[in-house]
């Protein structure tokens, strides 16, 4: 519940999963390298890593640990 109040985005990656930037090469889905990133595939990383944060601040030293 917590996760969306703080950011409605950020329960969708708890739900669906979290976003690789992909791109269609030979017309097959293949993820793309870090300099062909756009804009939006920042900002959507940034999500993922917003959720991961707030995820492990969650945690105990020793769960903390085990990641």
């Amino acid at each position: 519940m917590f996760i969306k109040t703080k950011d409605y985005e950020l329960w969708n990656i708890v739900t669906k999963s979290s976003y690789v930037p992909m791109t269609t090469i030979d017309r097959k889905l293949v993820e793309k390298t870090e300099d062909q990133y756009t804009q939006e595939d920042f900002k959507k990383l940034q999500k993922n890593y917003k959720f991961m944060h707030i995820l492990y601040c969650g945690l105990d030293a020793n769960e903390y640990n085990c990641i």
